[in-house]
């Protein structure tokens, strides 16, 4: 069984607000590519959102804080389809770092 901590990183109720962005931020392509993405698996039955919630959840506290909205989702989504066996981690990994290494120029049109 796991420790759940006492407050998760997304419950936030009761705690002092910082300021809220104002400003209109354009969604990057990667991040349209991520919303479609979860759109399909979560529309197929690959997750739910109860799943999807936990996993972006578990994040650890630092790791959250330092990321970003979609990146966090991205691992959210990555978490669960490791979880759920659909991927292997290790190939994800392997295959993330030979991209790196050869530019991500050189994937752009693929």
């Amino acid at each position: 069984m796991r420790d759940v901590p006492e407050r998760l990183i997304t419950d936030i109720g009761g705690l002092p607000a910082e300021a809220i962005p104002q400003e209109e931020v354009p969604q990057l392509f990667w991040e349209k590519h991520m919303i479609a993405m979860f759109n399909v698996l979560w529309s197929k039955g690959v997750f739910n959102l109860d799943e999807f919630r936990r996993a972006v959840e578990e994040t650890p506290l630092e790791e959250y804080k330092n990321s970003r909205f979609y990146d966090r989702r991205t691992d959210g989504m990555t978490d669960l389809l490791v979880e759920k066996g659909i991927i292997d981690r290790a190939e994800l990994t392997a295959r993330t770092q030979e991209i790196l290494r050869q530019g991500l120029s050189h994937h752009a049109n693929q």
